[in-house]
């Protein structure tokens, strides 16, 4: 920068000295030019005065064969009466340019090349009277080289000048240049500390008024930079501290599935440590088939578990909002083995609690029946009985549903007889037995498509009746459940979908747990046994299909199980 602001001064100083040189030497030039007619022409006039007679012409004698100077002496037709060159033929000169301007009254000097001297010449012409009243034309001419002498003595001190100017204008530049690149480097200092962290500004001169506004201009902004980055990065600290501690496995994915960040606990969880920015996150999962699934839900909100070398994985895909986010989705990846080998340990125990209850419950039911039988009860100890048999009923749902779920947890389920299933006939008989909870809240339920699973139909009319008494139970009087069947390339997927009153989305993870409820206070409005979802999941794992819940707060709920071919 320094060098080529110093060529740049350079040049235009150098390209100035020598316009002003080349003008000088053409200044010089014109007014001895000037000066040389002038002087020839008052010498003209001098000559004309000293010639009175023709006598006189012989005092012109001493300029004969003179080689800068020549006298021409001739009457008004041309015709030579002296010459100072003897060597110069006398031929007429009538036609001479300096002769007519002479003779017309209008003397001027002419410049035109003489065959006699090899040069050019500078002619000046009078006309003048004699003493006997003969009229003359009285020429004097001088060598136009004449001219040089004067530039000659010009010259010399024209090019000290320009010399002088030259070096004076490299001592200026250099002085210029050093103090503009001083100042662009100080402005590049202050950019470059600013980038590092360790801010400093830029020196000012107010004996500079032009400079010191910008720079002071500089200095604030950087300032203000450098504040709002000292705060963003702290900021991002803060969130970086909160990624890297956290025990989930978190990374962000752009529209082209490019890992745009990625925390330490997801390189433990997969046992990598290789950088993986800006890498599809191929390269990091090293599970085709759980890239497989996780690309096939970017985009969208998705939940579901999955087992890694021996891990087992809760595997949640989140939809980012906003066009202009570079984040299209954000994968989290917990590890939840531990709490599996929990969930084992308490579905051993349900089961084994399962199995004591379910007989103390079916003497309660049965006793409590034929207590209500009997018509000897009265009318209080009819209505105890009749909450005593109720309960036990609710017990024994809670109890069957209970050893279900055990029985599909631990891989129990030998008796699974896989045929053909016509899902849309399974729906049609699911419908017809909740037909009274319909008609309870004025539902309305409609079924759409049609297609074939192979699997057991008592699982897939448990899996259906689950869901349809969710979206019963869960939706508003007078609302919609739909169920839509429809063939896919890659499956049959199953959609129920209600209008009802929606669950928010922090809760959807936690939808297939055992007993989990989003708000407690409907849990006895609303009856079931908490587990309808959890058995829902172990069926969809049963037969290796895929469940997503999605959901709006007001506006429903719909589940989607896709089962691959």
């Amino acid at each position: 920068m320094k060098k080529k602001t110093l060529l740049q001064i350079l040049a235009l100083t150098f390209f100035s000295v020598l316009v002003m040189f080349i003008f000088g030497i053409v200044a010089v030039n014109v007014n001895a030019k000037e000066m040389m007619e002038e002087r020839l022409a008052e010498e003209t006039e001098l000559a004309c005065s000293l010639v009175q007679s023709a006598d006189d012409f012989n005092n012109f004698s001493r300029y004969e064969n003179d080689d800068a100077f020549r006298v021409t002496i001739m009457d008004v037709y041309g015709n030579v009466l002296f010459e100072s060159d003897t060597k110069s033929p006398l031929e007429n000169h009538i036609d001479r340019a300096e002769v007519k301007y002479a003779l017309s009254g209008k003397p001027q000097t002419v410049e035109r090349y003489s065959k006699t001297f090899g040069c050019n010449m500078t002619y000046y012409a009078l006309k003048t009277e004699l003493e006997d009243g003969t009229e003359v034309v009285l020429r004097l001419a001088v060598k136009s080289s004449q001219i040089n002498g004067y530039l000659d003595v010009a010259l010399p001190i024209l090019i000290v000048v320009l010399v002088v100017c030259i070096i004076a204008s490299i001592v200026i530049s250099n002085v210029l240049s050093n103090k503009i690149s001083g100042k662009i480097t100080e402005v590049g200092d202050s950019l470059r500390s600013l980038n590092a962290g360790n801010y400093k500004p830029i020196k000012t001169d107010s004996g500079e008024p032009e400079l010191y506004s910008i720079l002071n201009e500089i200095n604030e902004l950087n300032s203000k930079t450098h504040t709002h980055i000292q705060k963003v990065q702290e900021e991002s600290n803060k969130l970086n501290t909160v990624l890297e501690n956290v025990s989930q496995g978190i990374v962000a994915i752009d529209e082209n599935k490019k890992i745009i960040f990625a925390n330490e606990s997801l390189f433990t969880i997969f046992d990598s440590a290789e950088n993986v920015t800006g890498k599809d996150f191929i390269c990091l999962i090293d599970d085709f088939s759980l890239c497989e699934k996780i690309a096939r839900h970017l985009g969208e909100n998705y939940a579901s578990e999955y087992t890694y070398r021996g891990k087992e994985l809760s595997v949640v895909i989140r939809k980012v909002d906003g066009r202009n986010n570079k984040v299209y989705s954000i994968v989290i990846i917990t590890d939840i083995t531990s709490q599996k080998a929990m969930a084992k340990q308490k579905s051993d125990f349900f089961a084994n609690a399962s199995h004591e209850l379910k007989t103390p419950v079916a003497v309660m039911q049965g006793l409590s029946e034929l207590l209500l039988a009997k018509e000897t009860l009265d009318e209080r100890s009819k209505k105890q009985v009749d909450r005593i048999h109720k309960e036990s009923l609710r017990l024994a749902s809670l109890i069957s549903d209970m050893l279900k779920l055990s029985k599909l947890e631990n891989g129990e389920e030998t008796e699974l007889v896989l045929m053909d299933v016509d899902l849309r006939e399974i729906t049609e008989e699911v419908l017809a037995e909740l037909s009274t909870k319909l008609a309870e809240k004025n539902i309305t339920a409609k079924i759409t498509g049609n297609a074939t699973v192979v699997a057991d139909s008592k699982k897939i009319f448990e899996l259906i009746e689950n869901l349809c008494s969710n979206a019963i139970n869960y939706n508003k009087d007078n609302g919609e459940i739909t169920v839509a069947i429809t063939e896919q390339a890659d499956g049959v997927e199953l959609k129920v979908s209600d209008t009802g009153i929606g669950i928010e989305k922090e809760n959807i993870p936690r939808l297939c747990e055992r007993f989990y409820r989003v708000d407690k206070s409907r849990s006895k409005k609303t009856g079931g046994t908490g587990l309808g979802l959890a058995i829902v999941k172990h069926i969809c794992a049963l037969y290796k299909a895929e469940l997503s819940i999605e959901s709006e707060i007001g506006i429903g709920t719909e589940v989607k199980i896709l089962f691959s071919y």
